[in-house]
């Protein structure tokens, strides 16, 4: 695969930012807000995301993981072939409003897929989506409430976030495009 376009930590770091400023003020009291990252990628996005409403809200926001594995409808396309972490939420998710929050947003399937997880375990309140790239391409009528970047690509190119939430200066994003032969 080419890298097609990079974008840089200073301009992911801002659309962070701005996710959480979306987030804050559709959100201004924390209560019953619970952010849910979707295993793998939105896991760390869900850290960085954490971090930066609890400067807005003064007061820290319950964190879950959302391990959509077992509700995935490509499983025998796409066998799972990297560790997952387990569905853990820090609080019920009865009367909640849970932000499901990952990296890109693509055909749609895993938002899919993490509703139904999420709905194993309860019946929220409401659920939200915060994505850091709406990359288009959607297979499924889901449309994120909070959008960090768009960038519009085909099916054939790849979306590579990488992200540091120790260290966001190492954050990354690379759209691939597979090589002409």
């Amino acid at each position: 695969m080419l890298v097609k376009k990079t974008i840089e930590s200073q301009e992911i770091n801002a659309a962070i930012e701005r996710l959480a400023d979306a987030i804050a003020k559709a959100h201004p009291v924390a209560d019953n807000l619970v952010l849910a990252g979707i295993a793998n990628g939105g896991v760390p996005l869900c850290s960085l995301l954490e971090f930066a409403l609890a400067k807005r809200l003064g007061t820290s926001i319950p964190k879950a993981i959302i391990d959509i594995s077992f509700h995935r409808d490509d499983i025998g396309h796409h066998p799972i072939t990297k560790e997952v972490q387990a569905t853990h939420m820090a609080t019920d998710p009865e009367d909640s409003t849970i932000i499901l929050v990952d990296d890109v947003l693509f055909s749609g399937r895993t938002v899919r897929a993490a509703i139904a997880e999420v709905l194993t375990i309860g019946r929220p309140y409401q659920v939200e989506l915060a994505v850091l790239v709406d990359r288009g391409n959607r297979r499924l009528p889901f449309a994120a409430n909070y959008t960090g970047l768009v960038e519009e690509t085909t099916p054939e190119q790849k979306v590579e976030v990488t992200l540091d939430p120790a260290d966001p200066q190492n954050n990354l994003i690379e759209i691939l495009e597979p090589q002409q032969s």
